[in-house]
């Protein structure tokens, strides 16, 4: 595999963590309020339509207990990881698309080592954002 096959591989597989974890935390949300789980998730997923809409509504919703499930510092990463998922659904290919000999370019070496760090990054907190998905389930009662 060439290094632009490489980074259209490690591109899309770091999209799709980031959409599975956004999809946990929609369901983490649902979970957390109260009546029916399948309303919740219905209006949970046609109300928050991004990573980062989805952080501030759990972060509102968390924080009403009296001991929030996540930490400031968890919530801290998931905005920044919501950032950073911008940059990758949004902008990481136009800092070198538009040069003909983009494969040889810094700017081009630069993108891919940093996908590849935000790739092992990203694999290891949506890893955990499933645990945490069982383990808010299983506390409120919705599996």
């Amino acid at each position: 595999m060439d290094e632009l096959d490489r980074y259209k591989y490690l591109l899309g597989e770091t999209i799709m963590m980031y959409q599975i974890m956004e999809n946990d935390l929609k369901l983490i949300c649902a979970g957390m309020q109260e009546g029916s789980f399948y309303k919740n998730l219905e209006m949970v997923r046609s109300t928050y339509k991004g990573l980062g809409q989805v952080v501030i509504a759990l972060q509102e919703l968390d924080n009403r207990n009296p001991v929030p499930y996540f930490n400031r510092e968890t919530y801290e990463l998931l905005n920044k990881l919501a950032r950073q998922r911008n940059y990758y659904c949004h902008q990481c290919c136009m800092e070198f698309c538009y040069n003909p000999y983009f494969r040889e370019s810094i700017e081009f070496k630069d993108s891919l080592e940093s996908l590849e760090r935000t790739n092992e990054i990203i694999k290891s907190v949506q890893n955990q954002t499933s645990m945490h998905r069982e383990s808010v389930l299983t506390r409120y009662n919705r599996v």
